[in-house]
């Protein structure tokens, strides 16, 4: 998982947050895609589109 050291949240690898921890929300997920089996674009690349 994840652990925020600033306010000692705590996310599973999903990015969802546990109970009793001080983080509101989930983690965002960012737009990804798979380009190969060992290739992976994180963000929005509009030039793909």
């Amino acid at each position: 998982g994840f652990f925020c050291p600033c306010h000692g949240s705590k996310f599973d690898l999903a990015g969802r947050v546990y109970k009793g921890v001080p983080a509101p929300a989930n983690l965002e997920v960012p737009p990804h895609q798979f380009l190969s089996d060992s290739r992976l674009l994180i963000g929005d690349d509009a030039a793909r589109s």
